[in-house]
């Protein structure tokens, strides 16, 4: 189970999500230590619980060769830390309780974070949306993920990041993406930046225009509706 889990949890990561995992008999002081190392970065400390029953039901289960095995290991390492997440696994599968976890970390106390959890894009304006295609995509090589009659987003190389080439605005723009709009903007307010525009809301979630105390203008954006559904040539045509 905690292997399964486990291998969820990375692929939670590495399909987007905003999640570091690292798999490892817990201790308070290791714990420490990840707080220590990983400084900005949020470290919570994870109690799995499942009746020792449950777990000799599934060895049994499996045909385990030695019979057990699952008890010495129980008694070995259950200990009562003081976890920030408890989750029973006697009760769900290996995905669900990886998604639970992953949906824990994200509620958890919004000042724990970082502000800013990557780039979203940067959006270029040009003044058809044609000929941006054609000089970002066809000559310089970076393929369409998605298209509006509007904007499109290019795929970069080496970053989730995308190029947005637009027709509606006529500056150069930066997205930073946040994990919630509308408590990012309290934040950075509250830490004497200013509020320009919003928070409103956009097609993937929520959005907002402020000003930094030396006046550079940033984009903070999350994703809380989901992600671009798109058909086969790249046109939008939805949100999942």
């Amino acid at each position: 189970m905690i292997r399964g889990m486990h291998r969820a949890l990375l692929g939670l990561a590495l399909a987007g999500n905003d999640l570091i995992v690292e798999h490892v008999l817990l201790y308070e002081d290791w714990k420490r230590d990840l707080v220590e190392t990983l400084k900005g970065v949020p470290v919570y400390l994870v109690g799995v619980h499942c009746p020792i029953e449950v777990l000799e039901a599934r060895e049994r289960q499996r045909g385990d060769a030695v019979v057990g095995q699952a008890r010495a290991h129980y008694e070995a390492v259950h200990t009562d830390l003081d976890y920030d997440i408890n989750i029973d696994t006697s009760v769900m599968e290996s995905r669900a309780a990886a998604e639970t976890i992953a949906n824990e970390m994200v509620s958890k106390e919004y000042t724990h974070l970082t502000l800013f959890r990557s780039i979203d894009c940067l959006q270029i304006p040009v003044p058809d949306l044609g000929a941006g295609l054609a000089f970002y995509s066809d000559r310089l090589g970076h393929e369409l993920i998605w298209r509006t009659e509007t904007a499109a987003g290019l795929r970069m190389a080496q970053t989730d990041a995308e190029i947005v080439v637009q027709t509606e605005r006529s500056h150069l723009e930066v997205n930073l993406k946040v994990a919630l709009a509308d408590e990012a903007v309290q934040r950075f307010v509250e830490a004497g930046g200013k509020l320009v525009a919003g928070p409103f809301d956009i097609t993937i979630g929520r959005c907002a225009v402020v000003l930094d105390p030396s006046g550079n203008a940033l984009v903070l954006l999350d994703s809380s509706k989901g992600r671009l559904v798109t058909d086969e040539k790249g046109a939008v045509i939805g949100v999942e």
